[in-house]
């Protein structure tokens, strides 16, 4: 199952003894010269990643490696999500014979720093999973898709918190401490891509994190 890619901060660390952002020095070239085009800002959630893969016969999940652990709580509620036959059922449905990868933040109790997303204890749920993108035969969805087809299979999708440059994404983090999942938990950060898909001519995707830690 193929891994998803390494989001890089949006600027540059000191190499020679802080390791701490330098403001204003961007890490990509290329991301410097696009700053004040739109870009959409979705939370970055506090979690673990799992990637959940279709594989036109059946549906199989991991973290962020094949070999990574899964916490038993999220393994539980992963399998709860996507281990029933009408699950499948539904993939099957909406993919056919297609490559699909969900890829999503497995989030809650006793994972990351992430205990209070959820402190719904009538449900005695402690975590979940929550969608930020989706790779079809090799392709990335647009947003508006993700959402679609989050919606038909019952998931959650990471909220968008802002449009628009670079600029006003690091602004908006150095503003906003809270979670729009929980107004109790700190929000980790962003990750911002440009409106409509772009990639450098190394053919990398053009996505960047700013994280909230940066800025303490």
């Amino acid at each position: 199952m193929k891994e998803y890619e390494k989001i890089e901060t949006i600027y540059a660390r000191d190499n020679e003894g802080t390791k701490k952002l330098i403001f204003g020095e961007f890490r990509d070239k290329t991301v410097e010269f696009l700053r004040h085009i739109t870009w959409v800002w979705t939370e970055k959630i506090d979690g673990t990643n799992i990637r959940v893969n279709w594989d036109g016969h059946t549906i199989v999940w991991a973290g962020r490696t094949d070999k990574a652990d899964i916490p038993k709580n999220l393994d539980d509620k992963l399998n709860d999500l996507f281990g029933s036959n009408e699950m499948e059922e539904m993939f099957e449905q909406l993919f056919g014979e297609k490559n699909v990868t969900i890829y999503g933040e497995g989030y809650g109790c006793k994972i990351n720093n992430g205990g209070n997303y959820i402190l719904d204890k009538k449900t005695n749920q402690d975590c979940d999973f929550i969608v930020f993108d989706i790779e079809i035969d090799g392709v990335y969805l647009e947003r508006k898709n993700v959402e679609a087809i989050s919606k038909s299979l019952g998931l959650k999708v990471v909220p968008i918190v802002g449009i628009g440059p670079l600029t006003e994404a690091v602004r908006y983090v150095k503003e906003h401490h809270n979670s729009q999942l929980s107004c109790l938990q700190e929000m980790e950060g962003i990750v911002c891509r440009p409106e409509i898909e772009l990639r450098d001519r190394l053919g990398k995707r053009l996505i960047v994190k700013i994280k909230y830690k940066d800025f303490c």
